[in-house]
C-alpha cells in the first residue's frame, strides 16, 4: 500500500524542495528527493521526510464531507481523545552548599554496623606534621619512607611496609632525587 509522504529539503538559508511524494517506502522518497533536487548525494542539505498514513487522511475527508457543515468540521470529532495539559512540576527550590540542612530523624531500629576493617601488617601512617593537599602524610611519614627506601631500595618493601602504593614511592622518589 502506496504511503503518502511531506519532503522538505533547505539549503543553507534557502529551500530547495518542499511538496509531496507517494510512494511505498521512504527510500523512495528519498530517491525521488534526489532526482527532484538534480543531485546523487544530499549531503549539505538539510532535509526531512515525514510519513503521512493515507487511510487516516481519507478518514478525516470522509468525515469532513459527511458533515456537510463547515463549522462542524472544524469542530472536533467525537472519537477523538483531547489531549490534556500536563500537571505542573513543583517549583525549583535553591540549594544552598553552606546553609543547614534538616537533620533526619533517628530511626528506631539502627542500621547494623559496618563489619571493622581487617587489620594491617603495615605500620601506620604518622599523622603529625599533615601539610594540606597531603592529607595524612606529612614530614615525619615521608622522612621515614625515605630512611627505609634508602635501606633496602626497593618500592615493593616500601609500599607494603608502609601501607602506600608503589607507584607513589616510586613517584616521591624521583620528585625528591633519593637516588642522589
Amino acid at each position: 500500500m502506496n504511503k503518502l509522504y511531506w519532503i522538505v529539503c533547505d539549503d543553507k538559508d534557502h529551500n530547495v524542495f518542499e511538496g509531496r511524494y507517494q510512494g511505498r517506502t521512504r527510500g523512495e522518497a528519498l530517491k525521488f528527493l534526489k532526482q527532484s533536487v538534480g543531485r546523487k548525494s544530499l549531503n549539505g542539505l538539510v532535509f526531512t521526510i515525514t510519513e503521512i498514513p493515507v487511510p487516516l487522511i481519507r478518514e478525516i475527508v470522509a468525515e469532513i464531507l459527511a458533515s456537510g457543515n463547515t463549522v462542524a468540521a472544524l469542530a472536533p470529532a467525537p472519537n477523538i481523545v483531547p489531549l490534556r495539559q500536563p500537571d505542573p512540576a513543583p517549583p525549583a527550590g535553591r540549594f544552598d552548599a553552606f546553609a543547614d540542612t534538616p537533620q533526619a530523624e533517628p530511626a528506631d531500629d539502627p542500621a547494623p554496623a559496618p563489619a571493622p576493617a581487617k587489620k594491617s601488617t603495615a605500620k601506620p601512617k604518622s599523622g603529625t606534621g599533615a601539610k594540606v593537599g597531603n592529607p595524612g602524610h606529612g614530614d615525619d611519614f615521608w622522612a621515614e619512607v625515605r630512611a627505609y627506601w634508602l635501606e633496602c631500595r626497593n618500592t615493593r618493601l616500601v609500599a607494603e611496609r608502609f601501607g602506600i602504593s608503589r607507584n607513589t614511592v616510586k613517584t616521591r622518589s624521583l620528585r625528591e632525587g633519593w637516588n642522589k
